[in-house]
């Protein structure tokens, strides 16, 4: 393999345990833990390169912010800020709610039955289309890195087919383009078999976990799958210090 052939991950250390970073055209999915940090990891990867963001869980300039805490530029991230139109979303749906109660409190009896049991609009129906808008994206970038950060939106609004189809189209389009798409998702909050059918679809799954002992907490990064480089199998500790992700200890597993 030549140096041309990979992207870097933007963490020098983690590009030696995948001896090299990420072949070009691979979706890797990055699963961790409650407590593991998987948010300040997705930050990180945004350092190096050109990069397409996807923030569900902050808004483009939360995820500025901290990444200009840890000395990151952010200059070369073209941000699709899905929190920001989600929080519009709601405030425009919440002023719909207070409009058609105060219309019903200035009504009599008659007219309120007349106005039938439509009931309140619901929060997360209708409006944008998320999904969409992340597929729609994808296919247009022309970036070298996408990152979605992170997939725990997308699930808590869609059905988990409706999720695994658009991220098989996203896979096809990043094999087209010998991009680097990357995937954040909570690990063990949506059942085995989904994560299972997502690590089918991913070519390089990254497993973050935190492990107690005692009073301290020790934090491990495992590389469970490097589609057709089994050798590149291990596993490294890690820290969060004011650098960000900092790798220590690397391990192979033959």
């Amino acid at each position: 393999m030549t140096k041309d052939e990979f992207i870097s991950t933007g963490i020098e250390k983690l590009d030696k345990l995948l001896e090299g970073g990420i072949l070009k055209g691979f979706t890797t999915l990055i699963m961790g833990s409650p407590g593991s940090s998987i948010e300040i990891l997705s930050k990180q990867i945004a350092t190096a390169g050109n990069v397409l963001f996807f923030t569900t869980e902050e808004t483009a300039d939360e995820v500025v912010g901290t990444m200009s805490r840890f000395g990151w530029k952010s200059e070369n991230v073209d941000f699709v800020d899905i929190s920001s139109k989600y929080s519009q979303t709601i405030l425009a749906k919440e002023k719909k709610r207070v409009n058609i109660h105060e219309q019903r409190s200035k009504v009599n009896i008659k007219e309120l039955i007349d106005l039938g049991s439509s009931g309140m609009p619901p929060l997360i129906r209708g409006g944008d289309d998320f999904l969409a808008i992340l597929s729609n994206k994808i296919r247009l970038s022309s970036s070298e890195k996408m990152i979605i950060s992170s997939l725990d939106f997308f699930l808590s609004r869609y059905s988990q087919e409706d999720v695994l189809r658009t991220l098989l189209a996203a896979k096809v389009n990043n094999i087209d383009k010998k991009g680097a798409l990357f995937i954040i998702m909570t690990k063990g909050i949506y059942g085995d078999v989904f994560e299972r059918k997502m690590e089918g679809i991913a070519d390089c799954v990254l497993e973050l976990e935190v492990i107690q002992k005692g009073s301290t907490f020790e934090r491990f990064l495992a590389v469970k799958k490097m589609r057709n480089y089994a050798k590149k199998i291990g596993i490294a500790r890690y820290v969060i210090d004011s650098d960000g992700f900092v790798l220590e200890m690397i391990e192979r597993i033959m």
